[in-house]
């Protein structure tokens, strides 16, 4: 028959499990494209077939139109996940942070999306206007951009060509919030999309991608692209050896 003291010390061995069960830890996936593939990331249903150019060059993710007007050039690059990372479709909490690079000032380059719903293209888009330097908040029922996005607010910005800026998506609970280069410019509420991955849209003009961080409560700690250079790797050894 177990003791008092034995009933006591398992009751906070059930207590303590039951608390840290209960507690959704918070990680972070990133990629940088340093290794130089496409891992996990698959175009949208919009204009899947056509001939625009999605290619990590020089370990940046380039989207080039190839000179198809608009309608046919506009696209989405979503993360749908690979082996590393399954549960993309429960990404509900987190932050998108994205380096950007225009190459031109004018308007629809594109922009960053989150909780975007991989069966339907529902999401939350923060969409870059260089020529009216203005950045905007949408949601949107499906993939196009065009097609019944409702307005959540927007904010100015000081647009530049063949320089990377940070751009930040914070999707927590019912509040949306958009950062440039970590100043908030748009801050809204809104339930209608709850969760889902992340994913990277453009229209008409060629655009740079880079840095794709997800920080939040139950991202994976991932990096998909954990390259280092010869340099690094023989200082580290070094390090190592000098140990022993």
């Amino acid at each position: 028959m177990l003791s008092k003291m034995n009933l006591f010390w398992k009751f906070l061995l059930v207590l303590g499990f039951s608390i840290i069960s209960g507690i959704s830890f918070a990680g972070t996936f990133f990629d940088d494209f340093n290794d130089g593939d496409m891992d996990g990331w698959k175009r949208s249903p919009q204009n899947e077939k056509s001939n625009v150019l999605w290619a990590v060059v020089k370990s940046e993710m380039k989207f080039d139109p190839k000179g198809l007007v608009w309608d046919l050039s506009i696209s989405q690059l979503n993360f749908a996940g690979n082996q590393k990372v399954s549960n993309v479709k429960d990404w509900a909490d987190y932050d998108l942070e994205v380096d950007v690079k225009h190459t031109e000032i004018a308007n629809w380059p594109g922009g960053i999306r989150a909780r975007v719903d991989l069966d339907t293209g529902g999401h939350y888009v923060a969409w870059f206007y260089p020529g009216d330097s203005k950045i905007k908040l949408y949601k949107n029922p499906g993939w196009n951009i065009n097609d019944a996005i409702t307005a959540l607010g927007e904010g100015t910005y000081k647009p530049e060509t063949d320089k990377y800026h940070t751009i930040k998506l914070s999707c927590q609970g019912d509040t949306i919030k958009v950062f440039y280069d970590g100043k908030e410019l748009i801050s809204a509420k809104d339930s209608e999309h709850k969760k889902g991955t992340i994913a990277l849209c453009v229209q008409d003009k060629a655009v740079y991608f880079d840095n794709v961080k997800v920080t939040g409560t139950n991202i994976p700690n991932v990096n998909m692209s954990p390259v280092e250079s010869i340099d690094k790797i023989t200082s580290t050894w070094g390090n190592i050896k000098d140990k022993f």
